[in-house]
């Protein structure tokens, strides 16, 4: 059973065809979960993946098809320099645009709940989990995240910080530094895999993905009978 299509779009902002994954669980949608990949593309590789929908997450997606919920996977753009977001905000600003705009826009006012793999927090938490419909966020393999970094008001929690057992990137004294200072600060609050490298698949488990589409849907659930959307 196939959950997901390719949506293939031009985008006016980045000036060039784009592509994401999108999976339509439950009977109708009550909120959206947006998942940047990580950095690393190149233009090659990010036009073969425009041919096909990302397999890693099927057997997951089938086990919570129950979900009234919106999943969307956004491969890491081969020509934005997310490295250079902090020097140079334009370039966040020109892509959170094209996020909120062109990626996010055909689902509505639906709340959203925002996440990054390794690079791909660079694309998340560069001001799309600012915006107002945003209900809050996790980084697996937490990489570019800074400690300075600070969760919107609106959140009803912090950001939600999941950590594979054997993965060096995130488990680097820079990163671990940057998770521990979260902690203390009260920003964020990690959650310790017992295994698992730095791979996409490591992070798109029951363990991790799974139990974090539950607790999004509960926000979601909690935001709804608020009247919040």
């Amino acid at each position: 059973m196939k959950l997901g299509i390719k949506r293939v779009f031009n985008s006016s902002i980045l000036g060039r065809s784009v592509h994401v994954d999108e999976f339509d669980l439950g009977k109708c949608r009550s909120h959206l979960f947006l998942l940047f990949g990580g950095s690393g593309i190149d233009e090659e590789e990010y036009t073969q993946r425009s041919e096909s929908v990302i397999p890693v997450f099927d057997h997951l997606l089938l086990e919570w098809r129950h979900l009234n919920m919106a999943f969307v996977y956004v491969t890491s753009p081969f020509d934005v320099p997310l490295n250079r977001f902090g020097q140079n905000p334009s370039l966040a600003t020109e892509w959170n645009r094209h996020v909120v705009d062109e990626v996010i826009k055909p689902y509505g006012d639906l709340p959203f709940f925002v996440c990054g793999f390794s690079g791909g927090n660079l694309l998340a938490f560069s001001g799309v989990h600012e915006q107002r419909l945003c209900i809050g966020g996790a980084a697996l393999a937490l990489d570019g995240i800074t400690a300075r970094f600070n969760a919107p008001l609106h959140w009803d929690e912090k950001l939600i910080i999941y950590t594979a057992l054997n993965d060096r990137v995130c488990n680097s004294p820079k990163n671990r530094s940057v998770i521990d200072e979260l902690e203390r600060r009260g920003q964020g609050k990690e959650i310790r895999l017992q295994c698992g490298l730095h791979r996409l698949s490591d992070y798109a488990t029951r363990e991790c993905l799974g139990k974090l589409f539950d607790h999004v849907d509960r926000i979601a659930a909690s935001h709804s009978s608020r009247g919040m959307h």
